[in-house]
């Protein structure tokens, strides 16, 4: 089974955990505050275990030149997602910020993780931790001075608060954590890595349940009406990661491993981020404008991502030998 079907077939079994978010919230088994602390749960605990383990693995200088491969990728990636966003979303339009940000910045741990370890395994998450750190660096800088104000002017200790968030967030301690164990070799005990196995082994049915229940509570009809978001997301979803793909596939030639391309243009096109609604909250922006692209792009992306991945494919047997 090729790649493009493997993720298909996880993204059907996402689809599937998702429903289930879904039915438990409409059913009252599933409330708000239970589904933050899940959330909170599995972005401080479980996404950063996963990212842990990746890195459990003997020292090799291919894994390193591909990690930096991934992290100049990722970091192009990036600049592009949110290039692209101001090039689809003009400046005067009322929910510009939240376009904005909706369309420069994915789902790219929440739905990365689980995607990409069932198609690459742990290889593919330990170099989907390069788009990781690039995704935090953009969204605590340029994400903070977007959504803070259309002028930009962010006060100097909510700038200091957003640098030190890059630096203390769970994903890139755990990133820095996993490094020293990888160039040192160091190996953590079985009584400790197996319970660090079974944490990070939630990740996929925590992440969709959560998913699904937020979906259901931003109210996916509202998304279903709003043909722009239609016209956005289909840019974000498939124009964007398409292009990526034409981009970074020739880089093959070169030596960069089909891995290291493929697992940053799945991140690349990962649906838009649970952090466009949380941003929205602290800002004070419309945080139901922001939910309806989350919920609107979690759905279509379940599609979309196998076929990026399929076209990228495509291109590797037109073009590489």
């Amino acid at each position: 089974m090729n790649s493009a079907l493997i993720i298909a077939f996880q993204a059907v079994v996402m689809f599937i955990l998702l429903a289930v978010g879904y039915f438990l919230y409409k059913k009252s088994l599933l409330g708000d505050e239970a589904t933050q602390q899940l959330s909170n749960i599995a972005i401080t605990i479980i996404n950063p275990i996963v990212i842990f383990n990746a890195y459990q693995t003997d020292f090799d200088p291919s894994l390193f030149r591909g990690l930096m491969y991934a992290l100049l990728l990722a970091f192009i990636a990036q600049m592009i997602l949110v290039g692209s966003a101001y090039i689809m979303v003009r400046p005067n339009h009322r929910s510009a910020e939240i376009e904005r940000f909706a369309l420069g910045y994915s789902n790219c741990a929440f739905m990365g993780i689980p995607l990409i370890e069932a198609t690459f395994g742990s290889e593919g998450v330990f170099y989907l931790t390069a788009f990781i750190t690039a995704f935090n660096v953009f969204m605590w800088t340029h994400g903070v001075v977007l959504m803070g104000g259309s002028d930009g002017k962010i006060p100097a200790r909510e700038r200091a608060m957003a640098t030190a968030k890059i630096l203390i967030s769970p994903a890139i301690l755990s990133i820095v954590l996993g490094l020293v164990f990888f160039f040192t070799g160091v190996r953590l005990p079985s009584i400790i890595q197996q319970p660090l196995d079974y944490l990070g082994s939630m990740n996929t049915p925590l992440a969709m349940l959560v998913s699904g229940a937020t979906i259901a509570k931003a109210g996916l009809l509202d998304g279903l009406k709003n043909k722009r978001i239609y016209f956005l997301q289909s840019f974000k979803l498939l124009i964007v990661p398409m292009l990526l793909a034409a981009l970074y596939v020739p880089m093959e030639l070169f030596g960069v491993s089909p891995i290291v391309v493929n697992t940053i243009i799945l991140a690349a096109a990962a649906p838009t981020a649970s952090s466009t609604i949380m941003f929205s909250y602290k800002f004070g922006r419309d945080a139901g404008y922001a939910s309806n692209h989350f919920a609107m792009s979690t759905v279509a992306g379940i599609v979309t991502m196998p076929l990026v991945l399929a076209f990228a494919q495509m291109l590797e047997r037109l073009f590489i030998p």
